[in-house]
């Protein structure tokens, strides 16, 4: 009999391993990966068990030990195996927690900000936020998926481009739990400790900590985003850009210069924000020629007066 084999514990009939040649299965039964209980079959339709494999996969030592010990001794062989198994599987997934937060970090970092507004750069505007509130007609939610068009220019100069469109479809991860839930498991981490209050509590800091990682990378989620730009021959290679995130129902994109981020709000109009406001102290108020100054010394008023009437004017004599 020849030709690859699968094989499966018998315990866990979902889990099939290969196919593999069965000289590679002798490697394991000597190497201890393929065990005695184990069940092969041709086609991971029909299953029999290893021993009964021919040619024979286990060597005749390892047959012979198999059949000579006792019941309590297999159990505890099958106990060290399990404990082993679990380690490993545990070890895995701590791997993949630790290198998913490490290559979002760039991302929780810029997430962080949202929370804390603050920390942002408001003077960049390099950035396209919308939200699903906000009705907007090129960039808007459907479902849980994201539409977004952006303006008819170089989405890293903000120039003219004569290339075509480009059209994405791009899984964009969502976050917030990611970023939330550690800080939630060492605020409570830190509230055990305090309400112990003992040396031992201490150890619900780092525990809390880790179930937060571990729940934040469990409850992981991801949005497609279907987005619409143009580069120009200059800036074809510049892929990264733009840089898509998300935010609650929020949509931020991330686009090479501000003017695309005035084409996308203003249009065509060029309107463009003073980088310096006008200093209105150093303003001086132009006066009116009529309320301007006298000379001094001249006592005439610089209006017209009305004469008034006095005993001159009412005695008739004296004209």
């Amino acid at each position: 009999m020849s030709g690859e084999v699968f094989y499966r514990d018998p315990r866990a009939p979902r889990d099939v391993q290969g196919p593999f040649p069965v000289d590679t299965l002798r490697e394991f039964a000597r190497d201890g990966r393929l065990r005695v209980y184990d069940q092969v079959s041709l086609d991971g339709q029909a299953w029999m068990a290893a021993t009964d494999f021919e040619p024979p996969l286990f060597p005749e030592a390892t047959l012979a030990g198999a059949a000579y010990q006792p019941s309590w001794l297999r159990w505890v062989s099958r106990v060290g195996q399990w404990f082993r198994t679990g380690a490993v599987a545990v070890w895995e997934h701590l791997k993949r927690v630790a290198l998913f937060y490490w290559s979002n970090f760039p991302e929780l970092r810029q997430l962080t900000t949202e929370y804390f507004t603050f920390l942002q750069d408001v003077g960049s505007r390099k950035e396209l936020r919308v939200s699903a509130e906000d009705h907007n007609d090129h960039v808007y939610l459907y479902g849980d998926r994201w539409t977004a068009e952006l303006p008819d220019c170089c989405v890293v100069c903000g120039e003219d481009a004569d290339c075509d469109w480009n059209s994405e479809h791009r899984s964009v991860p969502d976050l917030s739990w990611a970023l939330l839930a550690p800080i939630i498991g060492l605020l409570c981490g830190i509230a055990g400790w305090i309400f112990t209050w003992s040396a031992e509590g201490r150890w619900l800091i780092p525990l809390g900590l880790l179930v937060g990682f571990l729940v934040g990378y469990q409850t992981r989620r991801e949005t497609v985003v279907a987005i619409r730009f143009r580069r120009c021959r200059e800036h074809l290679n510049r892929t990264r850009i733009p840089t898509l995130r998300t935010f609650r129902k929020t949509l931020i994109i991330g686009v090479g210069d501000r003017k695309v981020w005035r084409r996308f709000y203003y249009g065509d109009r060029g309107m463009e924000t003073p980088s310096v406001p006008p200093d209105f102290t150093k303003m001086k108020e132009a006066l009116p020629p009529s309320h301007q100054e006298h000379k001094e010394g001249d006592g005439k008023p610089s209006y017209p007066t009305i004469p008034l009437v006095g005993d001159d004017d009412m005695d008739p004599d004296s004209r």
